[in-house]
């Protein structure tokens, strides 16, 4: 009696095993390519962005003397100041903290152009600004 049931035992394990292995052959030669699809547009319009670790510090709200005018910062205008206030940087004491990787990642964020940040000198206009105020 041992005997036939090990032996059905062995033989569901088979059937099981050959069964897995039918379906995942059949799966892979008719199933398509089911890896998932990212989007590289984002909700807030820009490319996905890379690398969350280079993303600056940002706030949740500004502080209670209210937010400075990035606009004085030259190269960002009032869409540009709308884009960084709705991300998180109101102040320019936060941009003047960027490094290289921030600046990336903010240019990857709002598709700008390559080295734009570094070109047109805003973490520099920034430092002086957060200094004079």
């Amino acid at each position: 009696m041992v005997e036939v049931a090990s032996q059905i035992v062995i033989c569901l394990a088979a059937a099981a095993f050959i069964g897995f292995l039918i379906g995942f052959i059949i799966g892979r030669a008719f199933g398509g390519d089911r890896r998932p699809v990212y989007s590289s547009v984002t909700s807030h319009g820009g490319a996905a962005a890379g690398n969350i670790y280079n993303k600056p510090l940002i706030r949740s709200s500004p502080r209670p003397t209210g937010k400075d005018k990035l606009q004085d910062i030259e190269g960002i205008d009032k869409e540009m100041e709308n884009k960084l206030n709705s991300l998180g940087i109101f102040h320019f004491d936060q941009i003047a903290k960027w490094n290289a990787k921030n600046c990336h990642w903010v240019e990857e964020y709002f598709t700008l152009e390559d080295n734009q940040i570094k070109e047109e000198n805003w973490v520099e206009q920034a430092g002086k600004l957060s200094k004079i105020i």
